[in-house]
């Protein structure tokens, strides 16, 4: 197992991203330390030898647009939900070293919409 563990959001345009900031602050609120997360600026013509590239301390990857379907691409493995789609904005490394896909979007446009129906019926 590495010691040190990275992850990382892609995307392009992403200097804008929060998600440094969030992961940062739950990586230290987990008690886990020798986690870092940034960002990367990737096309999604890019992403496939970035993702080829990156070594072993890497865990994860978040992937918004415009590389969702290349993420997809990139896996060894995908989840129902990121196959029913066709795009993931996830990328987890299995212990083989591949690369799994899912998508959470889904979830969190269906918790958004149930929410709203609700709020309508209330």
């Amino acid at each position: 197992m590495v010691g040190r563990r990275r992850a990382a959001v892609l995307g392009k345009p992403i200097a804008h991203s929060l998600s440094p900031v969030i992961h940062t602050a739950g990586y230290a609120a987990a008690g886990l330390t020798g986690w870092s997360y940034t960002r990367i600026e990737c096309a999604a013509a890019e992403l496939p030898d970035l993702v080829a590239g990156l070594g072993p301390e890497w865990a994860g990857l978040s992937v918004t647009m415009p590389g969702k379907e290349a993420a997809l691409a990139v896996a060894a493995q995908a989840s129902p939900v990121a196959a029913a789609v066709g795009a993931a904005n996830t990328l987890v490394r299995r212990p083989d070293g591949s690369w799994y896909a899912d998508n959470t979007d889904v979830a969190g446009m269906v918790q958004v919409l149930t929410d709203a129906v609700a709020a309508q019926a209330s």
